[in-house]
């Protein structure tokens, strides 16, 4: 024998109105998380300094190469040696493209799922950023 619990109208009006806030606030935290989403697309849209073709990174590397930035890539140790000076006017944002595309460029040529890449500047010898285990991180 099933019992029902009866309730009062102020009771059915505090679990309406308790029903209407989370199913809002569910509401604005999803509305939050995609606008996240689009906005997060938009920043790093903004970062790619590489073709998305990797068939076409080699040409700008030899760009980068003539401008004075990279001064050599070795794709097996997925080592960049950069001009100092040239580095340190780059933005952060194609500090962070620059890294995360050549890592993900001498990746695919290594046959690895690991994205790796070690920045480092030619003249100081110091470690200008990296991409792997511990992250991105740009100095």
């Amino acid at each position: 024998m099933a019992v029902f619990k009866i309730r009062t109208v102020a009771e059915a009006d505090k679990e309406a109105r308790r029903q209407t806030y989370t199913i809002i606030t569910l509401s604005a935290i999803c509305l939050f998380g995609f606008s996240y989403v689009i906005y997060d697309y938009l920043q790093i849209s903004k970062r790619i300094a590489l073709p998305e073709q990797l068939s076409q990174v080699d040409t700008v590397i030899r760009q980068l190469e003539t401008r004075g930035l990279v001064v050599s890539l070795s794709i097996p140790d997925a080592k960049l040696v950069v001009s100092d000076q040239e580095w340190g006017d780059l933005s952060y944002e194609e500090k962070v493209g620059l890294i995360t595309q050549l890592g993900r460029y001498c990746a695919d040529k290594n046959k690895s799922d690991l994205w790796t890449l070690t920045v480092i500047g030619n003249s100081s010898t110091a470690k200008l950023g990296e991409l792997g285990l511990v992250g991105l991180i740009v100095n």
